[in-house]
Parts: C-alpha cells; structure tokens; sequence
C-alpha cells in the first residue's frame, strides 16, 4: 500500500490480520495441542491420542473421544459469544480459512498455521466424492458433511483452491492431487453451451447438473473456475484454461454501463430478486446488482493474465471504479470485505493504486468489528 503508510502502520494491519488468523487455529474443531499453555503449539494427531498411546492426564472427552469427533479439522461458521454455541463450516468455509492459515503461514514461518491448516484439508478431502460408480460426480466436494447428498460446485471451488494453494506454501502432495480431482470434475462436465457444472447430487439416485441458460446463476456460477487458474499457475497444463476463459467471457455480457455486475444479462421485464447473501440489496434495478459476486473477480484477471486481452482488465477497472463510487456496505454478506480485496486485486494488476479507498474505510467495516481482548478473551471469539 503506499499513501505514507509507515513501517508501523504495515506492523498494525499485519498483527490485526494475523489475529483473524490465530481465530481459525483456537477455534477449529477437534484439534489437541496439549502443550500450548507452555508455548509449544504443536498439534498432536490421531497416534497421540490411541489407547496405550495417549496422554493419561485427559479424560475421555479432552483425549480419546476427541476420535470419535466426525468434525475433525472444521472451522465454524458461526459463533454466538453469549452461549458459546457454534455452527461448524462447509465447504466454502474450509477453503477459505485454509487460504487465511497458508498465508499467515508463509508470511511467519509459525508452523501451527501450516499444521492447522493441513489438518483442516482432512476434513475437506472426506467431502469429495470418490464413488468409482458415479464417473460424472468424481473429484465433485460435498456442500456439508461426508454423507451429504449433494455437492455444490462453485462452494466446492473455494475448498478446492485452498487445497491448490496449500501445496505451495509446503502442504502435502495429497492436496494438490485432491484439487486436481476437483478440476477435472469440472472439465468432464464443463459444455459451453451449459457452463459450468452447478452440482451433484449423489442421493437417492447420482446425478450431475447445470444451471439452465438464463438463470440468475447464469454469471456468478461460472466462479466455479478460479481453482483452474490455480491449477494451472501451478502445472502449466493448458487444458485448465478454455473452460476459464469461455467462464469469463460469459460474465462480461452481464455487466452494465456503469461496470456493475447483474444477475441477468438483460433485466428488463425480470423480477428484481429477493434480498439474500448475493443480491437483492437497495431499490428498483439496484437489486438486480450483485453485490456478493462470489470470486468473479479472481476469473475474470485470470483471463486477462492468459490472453493479455484488455477487455477483460477494462472490465475489472470499471468494476472497480463502480464500486468505489457507491455507498460501502456491511450487508448482505460482509460485502466490504469481500470488495476492498476486489478492488485491491484488481488494482495490483492494473498498476493503479486503490489502497486509499480501502484505507478510508477499513476501520469502520472490518477493525471495529473485530473481536479484541477488550471485548472478549474467548479463544473461539478472539480474532
């Protein structure tokens, strides 16, 4: 970031991010590490903890049982303070708390960062289907849980990418192997007259499917991509690309004049949508716009990084500027946070500096929501 930041001011952000990072390792379900409270942060596994091989100074709950936990390894998605209950994560979630913990990883060399979140890439390799019966499903990542009955692609995308990524910061081969699954998945089932796969369904009876052309899906399904690019940058293998770019080029045709991105190509005569995490937000054609568009963003460069074609990097400039120039939000779905980093992407690779925005407004919609000490020392809280 440039504007005059000092050294102190970079220490500041980096501390605060790494606090968001230090809250995916305390609050991850089914971990022991039990010499933390001495400073030693190593994660123990699976032998530790055995009959005849665990620590007899747990009871069953703190030690043994902790196998008996399905959610081994899973972030939460939410986590009420009052009660301490919690909602454990799903795919999407996975992958981007895998993304969080390799970075931090990368930028601090503390291995617990790379320990939790090859632990977390456990969970999010027994979602994937491996049915060698259902060949059109293969490599696809349940929504959920291992037994659930339908796994949605673009989520699946998010858990896939943390696992490309991973492997680049020291994570195991398995990963890499895992989110190839991933992409072929993609590859077998991408038609350029359907898209992207949407989903499969593995109960009652297995089946694949794709959003129907014109469907408010139509844009923001194609995200599904981002862990082709991944897999790319990591392999070269340039069969990960067509289906990337035919992806982006698809998207372009629902942005507007003023570079916002909508559900419909066309939205005249359409219904506006209801408000959920996505869209639906404002009045009038406003609700039409996308406002969670779900790594479309990460798509749409990739292209522009492949092809050197300057429409796409015209688009994201625009994009941008759209969103630099209306109201900065908190709803529906954190949407600053998910902005500042697209503005801040796309700005990297344009060569334009757009850190000033974000720095006008990174206190109000991110650091004052954070949970400090002052507020609560919760380890599943904190952070």
């Amino acid at each position: 970031m440039a504007h005059g930041l000092t050294d102190k001011d970079r220490q500041f952000y980096l501390d605060r991010a790494l606090m968001a990072a230090d809250w995916f390792v305390a609050a991850q379900l089914g971990q022991y590490r039990p010499l933390a409270s001495e400073g030693d942060n190593r994660l123990k596994h699976e032998s530790d903890v055995l009959p005849g091989g665990g620590d007899p100074d747990l009871d069953w709950n703190d030690g043994r049982g902790r196998l008996w936990n399905g959610n081994r390894g899973r972030f939460l998605y939410y986590y009420h303070m009052p009660t301490g209950k919690h909602v454990p994560g799903l795919s999407w979630t996975q992958g981007r708390g895998i993304f969080v913990l390799a970075e931090a990883y990368k930028i601090t060399g503390d291995q617990r960062y790379l320990e939790s979140a090859e632990f977390a890439a456990t969970y999010a390799a027994a979602l994937q289907v491996l049915d060698p019966g259902f060949e059109a499903g293969r490599g696809a990542i349940r929504e959920q849980t291992p037994q659930g009955e339908w796994a949605g692609s673009l989520d699946g995308a998010q858990a896939a990418s943390g696992l490309i990524l991973l492997t680049k910061v020291g994570g195991a081969d398995e990963w890499l192997a895992r989110g190839r699954l991933f992409c072929d998945y993609l590859l077998r089932n991408f038609d350029e007259q359907k898209g992207m796969p949407s989903k499969v369904l593995t109960r009652p009876v297995p089946s694949d499917q794709h959003n129907a052309s014109g469907t408010i899906w139509g844009c923001c399904g194609q995200c599904s991509a981002i862990p082709l690019w991944h897999l790319y940058r990591q392999t070269g293998e340039e069969q990960y690309l067509r289906p990337l770019i035919w992806g982006a080029e698809r998207m372009l045709e629902f942005q507007r004049a003023d570079g916002a991105f909508c559900v419909y190509r066309d939205t005249a005569g359409k219904t506006p949508p209801a408000l959920n995490h996505h869209w639906g937000a404002g009045e009038g054609e406003e609700r039409f716009v996308i406002q969670n568009d779900d790594g479309l963003v990460t798509v749409v460069l990739a292209a522009y990084q492949a092809t050197g074609e300057a429409r796409f990097l015209d688009a994201m400039v625009a994009y941008a500027r759209y969103i630099m120039g209306i109201e900065v939000r908190d709803r529906p779905f954190c949407v600053f946070p998910v902005r500042a980093n697209n503005v801040l992407d796309i700005g990297k690779v344009a060569g334009l500096d757009f850190s000033q925005w974000v720095l006008d407004h990174v206190g109000k919609h991110v650091l004052d929501l954070q949970v400090t000490e002052d507020v609560s020392t919760d380890p599943k809280a904190l952070g």
